[in-house]
């Protein structure tokens, strides 16, 4: 008898065995490789030269507040937009504009003429231009590539990204040590070249409510948050990964305050403490793509980064060795992007596609907004006392944070075991 073999019909079959075969996929992934070695150069550049100017530890907060402030207000009313625009040209068109402000740093520093009012304004400029760019970005990434490779595409994003944080300060610590900042400055403009060219060439894949212009712009947006308020699963990763930004991550915004005042690095100090932290942020992403495709998967990774993140930080606090510090830092920076991207994947996982912007415009409002008041508040304590200190009580409330979420999950877990225990009794 003939037992033949069963003919799977096209659409049955996977479409590719990697993602890596996804030719948009991959332009997006190196245009945007490319963009971040430059933000993480510019970065670097802004802290130091906010510490330089000032030797404040309460301005090198602001400063670098000032990149995230944007988000927590502008944020969920870009994310309405994101719904609702093309985001090709609307991408290349922000690109375009971060790339004239870094310019614009880059003229102002050669010629010797940067001073703080001007690090102000640009920080903030740069940080309205990124709040408008964090929800395109985010939803970049779901219109590229498959739904079954999804957990994937943001877990490689996320780890280029990291790549990029461990590589970036590096080359901008010798960059500034060289030729100073206006080389940094320049080496970011420079840097959304290649970017602009991959949008306006990667083919994009959009899907849109049938409402999405029919609503007003606070109607768009109270059925956004009435959504996310309402959903346990996203209204328990948004509060998670927003205190842990505006204890967790609002504390390494101030390395440039532990590389010397603490420890007296400088400049080449900052930039091992800062590719320290991406150490542990790749190896985090690393880790993360692992993970299986499943939003309570990624709930589980947010919490377990936290508990990591909080041992880091309070160990930061006793550290009395800058190199004990770098293994701590990295351990932070592995904790702190668990909880980063593991929240931003189960929530990708998770959200209604016609809502997909908004909603992730909260996770960024939540999560950059935690970051920019966090750096304000921990560099004015810190400024009124030792900065080891602020990094204790971090890392303490982190830790309770985490403990909070596992008795949380634990308990979720018994709830619902209990009807089936129930019915076999």
């Amino acid at each position: 008898m003939k037992t033949g073999k069963s003919v799977l019909p096209p659409t049955a079959e996977p479409s590719r065995k990697s993602i890596f075969q996804d030719r948009n996929f991959v332009l997006f992934l190196i245009g945007q490789c490319i963009t971040t070695q430059g933000l993480w150069v510019q970065k670097i550049a802004m802290s130091w030269l906010a510490w330089s100017l000032t030797g404040s530890a309460f301005w090198t907060g602001l400063i670098a507040a000032l990149n995230f402030a944007p988000a927590f207000i502008l944020g969920p009313v870009f994310g309405v937009m994101a719904d609702r625009v093309n985001l090709r040209k609307t991408a290349v068109t922000l690109n375009l504009m971060m790339a004239a402000t870094a310019f614009l740093l880059m003229m102002l520093s050669m010629a010797g003429q940067i001073n703080l009012f001007w690090m102000v304004v640009l920080a903030g400029a740069n940080g309205v231009l990124a709040s408008a760019m964090t929800p395109i970005r985010l939803s970049l990434v779901p219109v590229i590539v498959q739904r079954e490779f999804m957990s994937r595409a943001v877990a490689y994003a996320a780890m280029n990204f990291n790549i990029s944080r461990l590589v970036g300060p590096a080359i901008g610590g010798v960059v500034i040590a060289t030729w100073g900042t206006g080389a940094a400055f320049m080496i970011n403009a420079a840097s959304y070249i290649p970017m602009i060219f991959v949008l306006a060439t990667v083919k994009i894949h959009v899907e849109r409510a049938p409402d999405a212009k029919s609503k007003r712009v606070l109607a768009a947006l109270v059925d956004g948050a009435h959504y996310a308020l309402h959903h346990p699963m996203i209204r328990s990763v948004l509060a998670l990964s927003c205190f842990v930004a505006l204890v967790g991550t609002g504390m390494v915004e101030l390395m440039p305050v532990f590389a010397e005042a603490v420890y007296d690095r400088g400049v080449t100090g900052l930039g091992m403490l800062a590719s320290a932290s991406g150490v542990g942020a790749v190896a985090s992403t690393f880790m993360l793509s692992r993970v299986r495709s499943d939003p309570a998967a990624f709930q589980r990774v947010t919490i377990i980064g936290a508990f990591a993140a909080g041992c880091g930080m309070l160990g930061l606090g006793f550290a009395p060795w800058y190199e004990l510090a770098v293994v701590l830092v990295a351990i932070t920076g592995f904790g702190l992007t668990a909880v980063g991207v593991g929240s931003q994947t189960a929530l990708q996982l998770t959200v209604d596609n016609k809502l997909r912007g908004r909603v992730m415009s909260f996770w960024s409002a939540t999560s950059f907004g935690g970051i920019a008041l966090g750096g304000t508040m921990l560099g004015a304590i810190s400024e009124a006392g030792h900065i080891q200190y602020t990094a204790r009580g971090s890392g303490i409330l982190i830790l309770c944070a985490a403990v909070f979420g596992f008795w949380r999950l634990y308990r979720i877990a018994t709830n619902s075991s209990k009807p089936a225990t129930e019915t076999a009794k």
